[in-house]
């Protein structure tokens, strides 16, 4: 995940020196249209990066879920025992 941070941090300050570069040219220039195309494909490989670390998250989330869940369907059986076994008690009249 570091990786791809410094490598969005890395983009944003290439977009940065392109983005002062760009007064060293006419906006009707071929080479201000150039610049602006490599500041675009610069925000392209962000907003991949960002989707790749989105999938990534979203991947562990769901695992992190699926193992919660697990754990908590393995302890439901003696859940369900001391349940039942309370509410036994208390037809009885036992206590806890």
């Amino acid at each position: 995940m570091s990786k791809d941070k410094n490598k969005i941090i890395k983009s944003i300050e290439k977009i940065n020196k392109l983005e002062e570069g760009l007064s060293l040219f006419e906006e009707g220039d071929e080479e201000y249209l150039s610049v602006l195309v490599k500041i675009q494909g610069l925000y392209d490989e962000i907003a991949d990066t960002a989707l790749e670390c989105f999938k990534d998250m979203t991947t562990k989330i769901r695992k992190t879920g699926q193992k919660r869940i697990g754990k908590g369907i393995d302890q439901l059986p003696h859940t369900i025992r001391e349940c039942v076994n309370d509410q036994i008690d208390e037809v009885k009249g036992e206590p806890h």
